[in-house]
């Protein structure tokens, strides 16, 4: 498989992880990217969320500082936040005004909780979330081979370890290059699978 192929793959993964009921910003932090510009942006291409209309664009809403600085530094406003979740940004605005009270559940506080626990527990106090303890893997030393292909006119670099990954390049250096978008692509899909089977309760094989 090459880029073009892991790239599809990749996201028709994050449509099947939105779909079960991930958020944007859940799936951003498994694909470790700092922003959540390519998760959002291809939902919303693909029609799972809402397009913003124009007239919010630049509207300001009276938020905590925390909730906004937390929403920027992953590069969403709240107003697209809102979209990811299929919330009314005016609706959610005013409740995140007041506390949850009576211990029932109020959908965009659930969800202030869900992508930005601590900013929560900061406003509405709580117990601070549990931290899972991340599980170390052997490091990974891959072995990769860069040939010259008549047939496809270029190099082709493959990782030995992982065959199904090759990329091609016109000289050795794109090759490589290629090959480890692809396999970095290739490691963005196995993460996002280990969390579709934990969402929907199967264990890995």
């Amino acid at each position: 498989m090459q880029i073009e192929d892991f790239e599809a793959l990749l996201n028709s993964r994050i449509i099947a992880a939105f779909s079960l009921g991930m958020s944007v910003v859940e799936i951003t932090r498994i694909l470790r990217k700092s922003s959540v510009e390519y998760v959002h942006g291809l939902l919303r291409e693909t029609g799972y969320i809402q397009a913003m209309p124009k007239s919010d664009f630049r509207r300001s809403y009276d938020i905590d500082c925390s909730i906004e600085a937390a929403l920027r530094k992953k590069g969403y406003s709240f107003a697209r936040w809102c979209l990811g979740w299929k919330f009314d940004p005016n609706q959610a605005e005013a409740a995140l005004r007041t506390r949850p009270g009576n211990g029932q559940p109020v959908p965009v506080h659930e969800a202030l909780r869900h992508d930005f626990p601590e900013v929560y527990v900061r406003i509405f106090g709580g117990s601070s979330p549990k931290k899972e303890a991340k599980i170390s893997s052997p490091p990974f030393h891959p072995s990769v081979a860069i040939t010259w292909d008549s047939t496809r006119n270029g190099y082709v670099a493959r990782i030995a370890e992982h065959p199904e990954i090759e990329a091609v390049g016109g000289d050795w250096d794109q090759a490589f290059e290629r090959l480890k978008t692809a396999h970095r692509t290739h490691e963005s899909i196995c993460r996002l699978n280990g969390a579709i089977e934990k969402r929907r309760g199967v264990s890995s094989p």
